[in-house]
């Protein structure tokens, strides 16, 4: 076999395990954002004689769905995207800032999810102090634009490593953006963890093709 049928087959089978294991991840860690939901967003709760209501289950729940399911989603639509990509990730470097892009939309979306909620949970004229919009923007916009920016820096990541760019602009770029995904994590007290660990796990697997088409004196 061909050293380089042979790497790009091992580049290959490392993307889809990594996959894979993003996915289990995921999973495992649906309800971590449980806390982070009710305890500093007030999800699922309603203010009566100025005192927080909240109903424990429908945090859980929203947690666990969301969290699990945007996340595998994502996970998915990358697979399908490495799939297109793997046999000409030379030719095809434009697509892998796509990976990039719906690995992180999973974050992005919830923190939308939720400041919607909160604005129509708002609507009844609940006082600025108590008001579950500030609560975002103190306690989930950060993350959001954290997240935001670890998925700008990884597309430029995977489209350099993908179009033969030198392999260190290439890795500090990705390693930034693993490393504010980590940061957005703690700045939602792990409330994106779930979410966090499936767009890093999708950035890894669309890097290990893009480095795959490449031989090693390349790297």
């Amino acid at each position: 076999m061909a050293p380089e049928v042979s790497r790009e087959r091992a580049a290959r089978t490392a993307a889809l395990w990594t996959l894979a294991a993003g996915f289990l991840a995921t999973a495992l860690l649906a309800l971590v954002p449980a806390g982070w939901l009710q305890g500093r967003l007030r999800f699922g709760c309603v203010l009566e004689a100025g005192d927080w209501v909240c109903d424990g289950s429908a945090a859980l729940v929203a947690a666990g769905v969301s969290s699990a399911g945007l996340g595998g989603l994502a996970l998915g639509a990358v697979a399908l995207i490495v799939r297109a990509t793997w046999d000409r990730a030379r030719l095809r470097a434009e697509r892998f800032g796509f990976i990039a892009l719906i690995a992180v939309l999973p974050s992005l979306i919830m923190c939308a999810w939720l400041l919607v909620d909160a604005i129509i949970g708002d609507a009844v004229g609940v006082a600025h102090d108590d008001s579950r919009v500030a609560m975002w923007a103190e306690r989930a916009m950060i993350a959001a634009l954290i997240t935001a920016t670890a998925g700008m820096l990884a597309g430029s990541a995977l489209r350099m490593r993908a179009g033969g760019r030198p392999r260190r602009a290439a890795f500090v770029a990705l390693a930034a953006a693993l490393a504010l995904l980590l940061v957005a994590a703690a700045a939602s007290a792990l409330g994106t963890l779930p979410t966090g660990v499936a767009a890093a796990a999708a950035i890894i697997a669309g890097w290990r093709i893009a480095a795959g088409a490449w031989p090693a004196r390349a790297r």
